[in-house]
């Protein structure tokens, strides 16, 4: 008898597992069949936002491909001082040329309207690169107004794979790990003062950071602390990897909001007014689902498969350039954070966007505060030694202290 409970308890939380497990399945399935039609009523790219990024900072990864080619070329329209963090410099310096081809030819040389564009290595996969970078660019002495973390990877039906001297999962370190770092890094560039311009409020205008996230992030219930890396037979699954390495970039947008706004709030900052959703904070973090687009996330498939894809999926998918709408709706819309980012028929914000450029309210999961704390903590251990340990900046240090 003593045995009966807990066999009754692990079945109904299994059955519980599987119901939410075919409700993320269903609901993932309907927003690829229906997302073209919801969508149909966003405007075109170059119609999304409010607010001129000319002659701002902005940094784009993964820039060479996908959503974020299609924000970056966005961005060069715009003359803002675009820096294309990649991975691959010639595949960099290739997009490069074509930007400035397409400037010139739609009139004047970009670096006389404001806007320049350079090539910077990121290479997520390696937490010394991303530290590299950074101080690169923290060492221009410029500020940084927009910051696109879009680079990632969901290397599907693919093995397992270790990066960085074996420390962390692929989906881990490139998805979650290297993006938080690089985010701290750059706050030093973050919180410099505004150059110019006008916020939404009268006051200096906020700095940017936009998570290009995923609906898939539903599908993680929780961080596995214990097995982060999915160590052991039978553990790891690409889905499974992906979906946890996003819920963490929730998790850590949110507490790391919630700091910068407890910081700035206790200091003597009245360099700052409260503009915005970030009440006291210089810095608007935002997370966006940029929809179900065609890119190459299918390049670890079958070759049959990835035939398929290609020839029935883009009934269905969003292209790269409507796939960024949302991208370029959190960076250019002056009240993304503000009244724009209120959840319809309530003053509730949870700065997570669609595809449609809409608030909605993520996971359930994503909006545990306690969890948020521990994947902020867990993270601050993996990159205090060496990345955190030496910095400086007195701003960056007070932030992330134990």
């Amino acid at each position: 008898r003593g045995e009966t409970t807990p066999t009754r308890r692990e079945r109904k939380r299994e059955r519980e597992r599987m119901k939410r497990s075919i409700s993320d399945y269903l609901d993932v399935t309907r927003d690829v069949l229906f997302q073209r039609w919801w969508c149909r009523k966003v405007p075109r790219i170059d119609r999304i936002g409010d607010t001129s990024v000319e002659g701002l900072h902005v940094v784009v990864t993964g820039c060479t491909s996908g959503i974020g080619k299609a924000a970056a070329v966005e961005f060069a329209k715009r003359r803002c001082n675009l820096i294309l963090a990649c991975r691959n410099p010639t595949r960099g310096n290739a997009l490069k040329k074509d930007l400035e081809e397409k400037q010139r030819s739609s009139g004047g040389d970009g670096a006389k309207k404001g806007g320049s564009i350079e090539v910077m290595h990121l290479d997520l996969a390696d937490l010394d690169s991303v530290a590299a970078f950074a101080n690169a660019f923290n060492a221009k002495g410029t500020r940084l107004d927009i910051l696109v973390n879009n680079a990632g990877v969901f290397a599907m039906s693919a093995p397992r794979s270790l990066c960085f001297d074996d420390r962390y999962e692929l989906h881990l370190l490139t998805n979650y790990l290297s993006c938080a770092l690089l985010t701290l890094l750059l706050l030093p560039s973050l919180l410099r003062e505004p150059g110019k311009g006008k916020g939404a409020e009268g006051g200096p205008p906020k700095a940017k950071v936009i998570m290009v996230n995923s609906k898939l992030h539903q599908m993680c219930t929780g961080f596995n602390f214990e097995n982060p890396n999915f160590d052991g037979k039978g553990t790891y699954n690409s889905k499974k990897a992906y979906a946890q390495s996003k819920l963490a970039q929730i998790l850590f947008t949110n507490h790391l909001r919630a700091k910068l706004v407890s910081y700035f709030e206790t200091s003597e900052k009245k360099g700052f007014s409260s503009v915005g959703g970030s009440a006291g904070a210089p810095i608007d973090l935002l997370v966006l689902h940029p929809g179900n687009v065609t890119t190459d996330v299918v390049r670890t498939l079958p070759w049959a498969v990835r035939k398929a894809y290609g020839f029935f999926m883009p009934l269905f998918l969003l292209s790269p350039e409507e796939g960024a709408r949302s991208t370029l709706f959190t960076a250019t819309e002056s009240e993304a954070a503000g009244a724009k980012g209120e959840l319809p028929g309530t003053s509730e914000r949870h700065h997570y966007f669609n595809s449609n450029c809409e608030p909605v309210l993520p996971s359930e999961e994503s909006r545990d505060v306690a969890q948020a704390e521990k994947i902020w903590r867990w993270t601050l251990d993996q990159l205090r030694d060496p990345y955190l340990d030496g910095v400086t900046d007195k701003q960056l240090k007070a932030l992330t202290a134990a």
